[in-house]
């Protein structure tokens, strides 16, 4: 019998709302990082979870280790994704975490993603805050 790690459910959020869409047309494992994934042959996507119960906040912390695999990341198209436990999956381009957090230090880094009730997501880290994003907008800001 195999037992499903709850890793996997969260993951599996993010990544059944990106098969579900239209313009889906491949995943692949990027690399040996667990949750670091290849969509559509040229999306790198680093998927991380907080498994807290909204609507609230959520914080996600950025070691110096997923930095440097964020940065190093040849493809222009990379992306952090956000799942809030039950709540909402969000993304977030490269440019705009290093607008976050410092990426090029080796110590983590943590922003927080505001989700509450009704309204637009509010993602903020050290460095500063992105503008509002819809809630529906994942997995389009992916796949667009």
């Amino acid at each position: 019998m195999t037992v499903i790690d709850h890793k996997d459910f969260m993951h599996g959020a993010a990544l059944v709302a990106i098969a579900d869409s239209e313009k889906f047309t491949a995943l692949n494992r990027a690399s040996v990082k667990y949750g670091h994934y290849v969509v559509n042959h040229d999306r790198h996507l680093f998927i991380k979870y907080n498994d807290g119960k909204g609507p609230g906040d959520y914080f996600f912390t950025f070691s110096g280790e997923d930095k440097k695999r964020i940065v190093s990341e040849p493809a222009p198209l990379v992306f952090a994704v956000l799942v809030c436990g039950n709540e909402v999956v969000t993304r977030i381009a490269r440019d705009e975490l290093s607008q976050l957090v410092p990426l090029a230090t080796a110590a983590s880094s943590t922003i927080k993603v505001a989700a509450h009730q009704g309204r637009q997501l509010r993602i903020s880290g050290p460095k500063g805050q992105l503008p509002l994003i819809s809630r529906g907008s994942f997995p389009a800001r992916i796949l667009a």
